[in-house]
């Protein structure tokens, strides 16, 4: 059973596009990127965090067992069921609420759709098969793989980007993604320096040949966002503009996690 439209809407409503951690600045949708998740204070299968066998599949989806959470919040709360309790996530839901409004806003109405978009199943099924194995994938409510081996010497098929990397994370990546257009919106029109030429900028400063910048691990976060600052946007048109008039090149991770000035 899946999520209704007017339960998402509700949530959005009262969440206004806000993590529902206190302190947390996340964004549930920052422009066309979808990185709020929805997270359930009872979990919605058996062995899940803070599970009851007492509620029934609906009232697992209903709006009353659900939070609007960054990636980050949710991990946190789910991998620490016994401190984030069924009591606690409540009491976090409901201050939320309190702040919240009771309509949705012309912007979190679209990052509703946006979201609504984002959890529909793709298709109901789908199978592939590789070297000596055949996978199966079942959609609806009970999403899953069903995978039917036969001895390989080939290697399983990972993650896109690695564990701890900046493209593991929505946040990291999201920011990057943002610094980056930035620079190819600063340096449009300029022949030699096209979004192509930016790129390769990065993959020689950091070495990457055929991976992308999201494959570098998060430690290095702080060094691709100063090399894009510093190399990239600084050198612009736009950007000498902005130091011409004294205004700033672009926004820090923490106002980009807030949301649009």
């Amino acid at each position: 059973m899946s999520y209704s439209d007017r339960t998402i809407k509700r949530l959005f409503a009262r969440s206004q596009n806000q993590c529902a951690m206190p302190k947390c600045i996340g964004r549930m949708v920052v422009g066309e990127t979808v990185i709020g998740e929805i997270c359930h204070i009872r979990a919605r299968r058996k062995n899940g965090p803070r599970f009851d066998p007492n509620l029934t599949p609906a009232e697992r989806n209903a709006y009353e067992n659900l939070l609007l959470l960054c990636p980050t919040c949710h991990k946190l709360v789910d991998r620490n069921a016994a401190t984030y309790s069924v009591d606690l996530l409540t009491d976090i839901k409901t201050v939320q609420e309190n702040e919240g409004g009771l309509e949705l806003s012309p912007s979190d109405r679209r990052a509703a759709m946006l979201l609504i978009e984002s959890l529909k199943p793709k298709s109901r099924a789908k199978a592939s098969a590789r070297g000596n194995g055949v996978a199966i994938a079942v959609g609806g409510d009970n999403h899953g793989n069903i995978t039917i081996n036969q001895p390989s010497v080939g290697k399983s098929k990972g993650s896109r980007y690695p564990k701890n990397s900046i493209g593991a994370d929505a946040n990291l990546c999201g920011y990057v993604d943002y610094l980056f257009g930035l620079a190819i919106d600063y340096w449009q029109g300029a022949t030699n320096m096209g979004p192509a030429r930016l790129g390769k900028k990065i993959k020689t400063k950091f070495r990457l040949k055929q991976r992308t910048r999201n494959h570098l691990p998060i430690d290095r976060f702080e060094e691709l966002v100063s090399f894009i600052v510093h190399e990239m946007l600084e050198p612009s048109p736009v950007g000498k503009q902005h130091r011409h008039n004294g205004t700033k090149l672009c926004r820090t991770f923490e106002e980009w996690r807030s949301g649009p000035m």
